[in-house]
């Protein structure tokens, strides 16, 4: 068995990046110019068991199959000049998810083996190259949630301590005038109080 694999981080939740590569209309946009999707189901949506034709500029045509669906990969199988699987796997890394894609090509008779050899590898390898980076700017344009991990948020910055007036000596010029604190004024005195006397307050005449 051959193995092409190709990877790339987008900016986006896994579950996004699925959706760009099931969505039926979205094909064109991040497939290479050369290739042309026919669906084989009016579903908006790829679903297990549904069917679509890939030809490629030159007469090449590969008849794809929706093997199956987890939460975190897509595998197809393929049938044309040469016969096998391609699994797209998507990976939360981060505030990014990664986006591996695989191709692999069963053993198959020598003419097969002669078309892959000449032809089908370098194929391949070409349009994966202009694939993923068009597939990437999709998903990241559609917008959505991002991945599952965010990376933690910066904190926000905090202003420098400002430092207390400095007391200047009284009459310089620009210094900064203190508030006036009230000060305690001494309790008054009690009135002075005299031990009354034992003499009436008026003489008294003795008779």
């Amino acid at each position: 068995m051959v193995r092409i694999e190709e990877m790339i981080a987008v900016r986006a939740a896994a579950p996004q990046a699925m959706n760009a590569l099931l969505t039926v209309e979205r094909f064109h946009d991040w497939q290479a110019p050369d290739v042309t999707m026919s669906p084989g189901t009016s579903a908006p949506m790829l679903g297990v068991g549904d069917r679509f034709r890939l030809e490629v500029l030159g007469g090449l045509h590969f008849d794809y199959l929706v093997e199956g669906t987890t939460a975190r990969e897509v595998v197809f199988a393929f049938e044309g000049p040469w016969r096998g699987h391609e699994r797209w796997s998507f990976v939360p890394d981060g505030a990014e998810t990664l986006v591996r894609r695989v191709y692999e090509v069963e053993e198959g008779s020598p003419l097969t083996a002669a078309a892959w050899r000449t032809v089908g590898w370098a194929l391949v390898v070409a349009h994966y190259k202009v694939e993923l980076p068009r597939f990437r700017a999709v998903v990241e344009r559609v917008g959505g949630a991002r991945a599952e991990i965010e990376p933690p948020a910066a904190a926000p910055p905090t202003a420098p301590p400002t430092a207390p007036p400095t007391a200047r000596a009284p009459g310089d010029a620009g210094a900064a005038s203190e508030p006036d604190t009230p000060r305690a004024e001494p309790p008054a005195a009690p009135p002075d109080e005299r031990p009354a006397s034992d003499a009436p307050p008026f003489p008294v005449d003795d008779a």
